[in-house]
């Protein structure tokens, strides 16, 4: 490789600009050369994939799957067909009878978008999960309820440490009304996605757009919006 480009493909490489070594990929038409830029950058795109650094996946709702902007980007984040695509749905928020109600219109919001029944696991948080359960699933869903006992719950059990070890390796966090709350400041011992406060079901609330985690410190939520977190990116959709 380096007898045809030299420091210069070094260079490029080192910097991370492999938008230019494409470039230069074009500007050959056949032969040797061409086919060994292709190669090397072949092997640099295998390597970024395999070393790439999983982003945390975090969508805090209102009321669920309201729009189809929510659906698409939760579908969106997990990057497989719905019929593939593994839930852990957990409803232990819902404690009181309005909640309880809710629990069928929460499981449709997985259904509706073409996840299989047999593909949702409902787990009620009568234990902690090992890593390796975790890892059988691409998504957990909390629904809504009380955010207080399902704060206790998670951190009695000892969930939260598999949970995080989940979304630090790529599992996508759905929460739902409560299961968003227990994810921003409002409750001591919270999950700590969000450092802003969150009120749910609001009549007004905070446009569509990207945010500073830092400078926000309470957000309205409407039922069709929700906040995206998406590695270091917070965001109204």
């Amino acid at each position: 490789m380096t007898e045809y480009f030299g420091d210069r493909v070094k260079y490029f490489r080192d910097i991370n600009r492999h938008d230019i070594l494409l470039s230069c990929l074009v500007c050959y038409d056949t032969g040797k050369q061409k086919v060994e830029l292709f190669m090397y950058l072949s092997s640099l795109m295998r390597e970024s994939r395999e070393n790439r650094t999983p982003v945390r996946k975090i969508l805090l709702t209102s009321a669920g799957f309201e729009t189809k902007t929510i659906s698409d980007t939760f579908l969106s984040l997990i990057g497989k067909e719905p019929t593939d695509i593994k839930v852990l749905f957990i409803p232990t928020a819902a404690i009181f009878p309005a909640a309880i109600e809710v629990l069928p219109k929460c499981l449709d919001d997985l259904l509706k978008i073409g996840i299989p029944a047999a593909n949702i696991k409902i787990f009620d948080l009568h234990r902690s999960l090992t890593t390796g359960e975790m890892s059988e699933y691409d998504a957990i869903y909390f629904t809504g309820g009380s955010p207080q006992y399902l704060l206790e719950r998670i951190n009695d059990t000892g969930f939260y440490k598999p949970l995080g070890e989940f979304i630090s390796k790529g599992g996508a966090y759905v929460g739902v009304s409560a299961g968003a709350v227990i994810g921003a400041g409002n409750l001591p011992n919270n999950l700590g996605y969000l450092k802003a406060t969150i009120s749910v079901h609001m009549q007004e609330g905070m446009e569509d757009g990207v945010f500073d985690n830092d400078a926000i410190t309470h957000i309205d939520l409407k039922n069709d919006k929700a906040v995206l977190i998406y590695d270091q990116q917070y965001k109204i959709i």
